[in-house]
C-alpha cells in the first residue's frame, strides 16, 4: 500500500470535460484511475463505443493508467445485470461485453460489476438466479482477455439482490468462475452494519478492489467529511495484506463542485494515514509517496 494505490474517479467529474479529470490526477501526482463510463465522458452502449484512441491518448499525455472501469448500470439504466425481459437481457449481456473489450483495449485488468437491481413485484431471489447466469456468461467471455469482474454489494434501499455478505457469497458461489472477484464498497458495507474485517474473514484475497469512501455510515462522501475514520479503515486492509486499489467513489452532491480540492484533502489525508500504520514496520513516509 503507497500513494499509487489510491485511485481517483471521474464520478464527481461529470459536470467537467474529461480531460479536466486526466489533468488534475496529473497535478497532485497519481498515475492510476478508475474510469466511470458516463455518456458525457465516454460514450459506449450495446450497439455503440466511442474510439478508445481517445482514452488511450489522455492516458499517454496525462501519464494516468485506468485501472478499474465501471460501466453505467441498475436502475433506472437499461444496463441490469439482474434483467428480466429477454430485450434488457440482450442489450445488457452486449454492452458488458464492449466494455470487456474496452478493459482489453486499455489493459485494464477489472471490470467492475453489480448484482443488478431486483423488480419490487418479484422475489428477490429470483433477481439473483437471474444475475447469476448473467455474470457466468460474462465471466466466462471476460476469462478468454484475461479480466477480472469485480462485483460489489449495493446498499439495500436501491437492491435487494446482494447487499450483505452472506448475498455476496451465494454470489460467489453460485458464479463460480476463478475470475470472479469482490469490490469492497464502504458504503454498502455501512449500510450492512458489516465491517472491513468481516468481509476479510468471509472472502480474503478475492476482496481485489475498493470504492474507498466517507460516511455516516453511508452516503458516498469526501473523507473528513462523514464519521469514518480513515486510518482505522486503512489499518483493517494493511493487516489483512489487501493489494488493490482505493477509489474515490464520491457521488454526495458536495463533491460535484470543486471536485480537485476534495482530490487534494484526500490524498493528503491518505499520506498520512498510511504514515501512522506502517511508521513502526518496514515503510517510511518517503516510500509511501
Amino acid at each position: 500500500m503507497d500513494i499509487q494505490t489510491l485511485y481517483p474517479m471521474n464520478i464527481n467529474y461529470r459536470y467537467y470535460d474529461l480531460e479536466y479529470f486526466f489533468k488534475q490526477c496529473q497535478k497532485v501526482d497519481l498515475h492510476n484511475g478508475e474510469l466511470w463510463l458516463c455518456p458525457q465522458h465516454f460514450l459506449i452502449n450495446s450497439h455503440f463505443c466511442e474510439e478508445p484512441r481517445k482514452l488511450k491518448e489522455l492516458m499517454e499525455r496525462y501519464e494516468v493508467r485506468i485501472r478499474c472501469i465501471t460501466p453505467e448500470q441498475n436502475n433506472p439504466k437499461p444496463s441490469n445485470i439482474a434483467a428480466r425481459s429477454s430485450l434488457l437481457t440482450e442489450y445488457t449481456q452486449n454492452y458488458f461485453k464492449r466494455v470487456i473489450d474496452l478493459a482489453y483495449d486499455l489493459q485494464c485488468g477489472i471490470v467492475l460489476v453489480t448484482p443488478g437491481w431486483n423488480y419490487h413485484d418479484e422475489e428477490p431471489a429470483a433477481a439473483r438466479r437471474r444475475a447469476i447466469v448473467m455474470l457466468r456468461r460474462l465471466c466466462e467471455y471476460a476469462s478468454d482477455y484475461g479480466i477480472v469482474l469485480a462485483m460489489e454489494t449495493i446498499w439495500r434501499p436501491s437492491s435487494r439482490v446482494a447487499w450483505n455478505i452472506e448475498r455476496a457469497a451465494e454470489m460467489m458461489e453460485g458464479v463460480g468462475q476463478d475470475n470472479f472477484k469482490l469490490t469492497l464498497d464502504l458504503g454498502a458495507m455501512g449500510d450492512a452494519d458489516e465491517t472491513i474485517e468481516q468481509w476479510f474473514a468471509a472472502f480474503g484475497n478475492r476482496i481485489v478492489h475498493c470504492h474507498f469512501v466517507d460516511g455516516t455510515p453511508t452516503g458516498h462522501m469526501p473523507w473528513g467529511h462523514g464519521a469514518r475514520s480513515m486510518k482505522a479503515d486503512l489499518a483493517d486492509f494493511y493487516r489483512n495484506g489487501y493489494e488493490g486499489g482505493f477509489s474515490m467513489e464520491y457521488v454526495h452532491p458536495m463533491s460535484f463542485h470543486e471536485p480537485e480540492r476534495f482530490l487534494a484533502e484526500t490524498r493528503q489525508q491518505f499520506i498520512q494515514a498510511l504514515y501512522e500504520i506502517t511508521m513502526k514496520s518496514e515503510k517510511g513516509k518517503e516510500e509511501i509517496e
